[in-house]
């Protein structure tokens, strides 16, 4: 869960070598726009275009439990504030490598 909080802390400073770091070499992020990677440079790319596009977006943590026969995942209920107007549910399901860097982040939108 320590990961997870880490995680979105790193998000919301909109910082591209940061987040990149915390993807591991080989990562993948897919959302509703598709899929990203297969490098963590693809993946801190593909992040980046978001915080380009939208740069008041961030994002607040609802709540983050662990899968109890997946130990390396987590799922993470957020709101992603993209402007004054805008709030979009997501459930974020991130998967970690030993080193607890992500390598796999499925996101889902849920309104």
């Amino acid at each position: 869960i320590k990961l997870t909080e880490k995680y979105f802390e790193v998000w919301n400073t909109h910082d591209v070598s940061w987040i990149q770091a915390l993807h591991a070499a080989t990562s993948t992020l897919t959302d509703w726009d598709g899929s990203h990677g297969p490098t963590n440079i693809e993946v801190a790319s593909s992040i980046e275009g978001v915080w380009k596009a939208v740069p008041e977006v961030h994002i607040e943590i609802v709540n983050i439990s662990t899968m109890e026969d997946k130990t390396n995942t987590c799922v993470a209920n957020i709101k992603m504030i993209v402007d004054a107007t805008t709030t979009m549910k997501v459930c974020d399901v991130i998967d970690y490598d030993e080193s607890g860097r992500v390598v796999a982040l499925n996101a889902h939108k849920t309104d």
